[in-house]
């Protein structure tokens, strides 16, 4: 594809998400909107951020392709449980959120990220549950002085109403622990709506395919360091189509969850 044909396709699909209707805002809106623009993270979560070699690794491919210059100083790590809650966290991250070593020191994380599995934070069941391991995972992520953000889930590919909920609950969650919140479940959901033949999902209908993944990413550029990704050098082995698609969506979501006027 030549660099004209990029770019008239970038526009035109720029174009098309900027007037057309999703579904986006439910009745929790965020209150923190600061972007800490960090160089060091850690992802704490379940299989949803292991998936595709790991979420932070395309975060931090991506966030280097357009921060070149400063690409050996962004470290970025994850520590998962597959199918956990966040509430095995508490047994197996204290260490780890107290911070990193490098050079024989140890340093405290920029940013750490906290997902909680796929619908723990809207399962009546176990939501309190969520809640409970949220504040003191919290508790930790501050006194070891990094600041906390929380990573929101997406509804499953079957049962696309979830979406608004888990929205409504990581939300909720965020403004309570005074923690920015990265709406990758809006972006999935803007998505499917936008372009349904785009694949977010793997063949199990919850976890991400390697677009799902890309997106997050794109989602976690955007919210992170206030900034469009679109037209990123970074696109995980996608084609140029689904990579712009990706990346226009995950701006308008950011843009449209945490109002237009602040970016």
């Amino acid at each position: 594809m030549t660099a004209r044909l990029y770019l008239a396709m970038v526009i035109a699909l720029s174009t098309s998400l900027i007037f057309s209707s999703t579904r986006i805002l439910g009745a929790e809106t965020p209150t923190v909107r600061d972007t800490p623009a960090p160089k060091t993270m850690l992802f704490v979560g379940d299989s949803f951020i292991y998936y595709n070699q790991s979420l932070q690794k395309h975060t931090r491919k991506l966030v280097q392709s357009i921060y070149p210059q400063d690409a050996k100083r962004f470290f970025f790590k994850s520590i998962t449980v597959s199918e956990g809650y966040l509430s095995d966290h508490l047994i197996s991250a204290h260490g780890m959120i107290k911070g990193y070593r490098r050079k024989k020191m140890r340093r405290p994380w920029e940013v750490v990220v906290l997902q909680g599995e796929g619908g723990e934070p809207i399962d009546e069941k176990i939501s309190g549950q969520f809640q409970a391991s949220a504040r003191q995972l919290d508790k930790w992520i501050r006194e070891a002085g990094s600041k906390t953000v929380l990573l929101m889930t997406w509804a499953y590919k079957d049962k696309p109403e979830m979406a608004q909920p888990l929205a409504d609950a990581y939300t909720r969650m965020g403004n309570e622990l005074n923690a920015l919140v990265v709406p990758v479940g809006l972006a999935f959901d803007m998505a499917r709506s936008e372009n349904p033949e785009m694949e977010l999902y793997d063949r199990d209908a919850q976890h991400p395919s390697l677009l799902g993944s890309y997106l997050a990413a794109n989602v976690f550029f955007a919210t992170l360091y206030g900034r469009s990704p679109v037209g990123a050098p970074y696109r995980a082995e996608l084609s140029e189509r689904e990579a712009a698609f990706a990346q226009h969506i995950a701006w308008k979501t950011v843009q449209t969850y945490f109002g237009r006027e602040n970016y």
